[in-house]
């Protein structure tokens, strides 16, 4: 005999709420997730709820046609991981909002790989940081030594703010990173050298009672913004164009191109959680393949 279900008895669709997300959100505080990826997450999910209430595979399949009208393949496929974290943790036996997860393997977009993005040379940041050296400012000691820390370490500018006195021991840092895993850099000659210069201008300081490394000018830790500030101070002209991120991914790609350090030594002293981050790094810059692709010339 054939059942018919009556209109009571078919569950609706769950109404996802801001209440559902703001649990999200705990739930990646506690599994030690970062600021910046629980704030790109919780963007990308409210950007979905802006145009569907509800979770179910018929919205997942048009949201896929919005995004890809609008998005490259990285961000559509970003946006899409975000809104499956949040999927999964609807499903969760503890939590049981949602019956299945909606977003599969096959709804991402397959992605050509980019290579090596480190896209400035050794000689750019060679020209860089003579510029940083040379150029006056009232917080120069402590500018050269933010930013050359940076160029020797790999160190990002979170942890270079979030960075104690207590922190520097010897000819090592201790670090805490993404996900609240802590690591210890070893410092090379230089680092050492213009740490222990600012030190020296440091204890002039207004608040040099401050157990951060790095004072701004009202005494506080320094912010990510101020960062980029000072790195926007020595950005002129255009050819001095350096980001914190790049002279991340310059100390990545020369450590491994000139053999000082193993993938593993690479991958611990840049904080990355897996060596598939660190292998971007093995491929050739594309400044070098640049200079090399005229020695071979065919026809014309």
């Amino acid at each position: 005999m054939e059942i018919i279900l009556t209109t009571n008895q078919i569950q609706s669709p769950i109404t996802i709420t801001q209440s559902h997300l703001t649990n999200f959100k705990q739930h990646l505080i506690n599994n030690n997730k970062s600021p910046n990826t629980i704030t790109s997450y919780i963007l990308d999910i409210n950007q979905y709820l802006s145009l569907f209430s509800t979770l179910s595979r018929e919205n997942i399949q048009q949201y896929k046609s919005i995004l890809k009208q609008k998005y490259s393949t990285e961000t559509f496929n970003h946006k899409l991981s975000s809104l499956k974290q949040f999927n999964e943790y609807l499903n969760l036996p503890t939590i049981n909002i949602l019956p299945e997860v909606y977003i599969i393997k096959t709804d991402f977009t397959k992605q050509q790989y980019k290579g090596n993005p480190t896209t400035v040379s050794e000689k750019d940041v060679l020209l860089f940081l003579e510029r940083v050296k040379n150029k006056s400012t009232t917080y120069q000691s402590r500018n050269i030594a933010i930013i050359y820390l940076m160029a020797n370490t790999a160190i990002r500018r979170e942890e270079c703010c979030n960075l104690k006195l207590s922190n520097i021991i010897g000819n090592k840092m201790k670090l805490i990173g993404k996900g609240n895993k802590e690591r210890t850099v070893v410092l090379n000659n230089i680092a050492i050298k213009v740490i222990n210069n600012y030190l020296e201008d440091r204890v002039k300081h207004k608040y040099a009672n401050s157990e951060y490394l790095f004072l701004s000018e009202r005494g506080d830790k320094l912010i990510k913004e101020s960062i980029n500030g000072i790195f926007k101070f020595y950005c002129t002209p255009k050819k001095f164009q350096i980001t914190p991120h790049q002279l991340r991914h310059n100390w990545c790609s020369t450590m491994l191109e000139r053999g000082i350090y193993d993938l593993i030594e690479v991958k611990d002293q840049a904080g990355h959680s897996s060596t598939k981050t660190t292998e971007i790094y093995t491929y050739a810059r594309l400044d070098s393949m640049e200079s090399k692709v005229n020695k071979y010339c065919i026809g014309g």
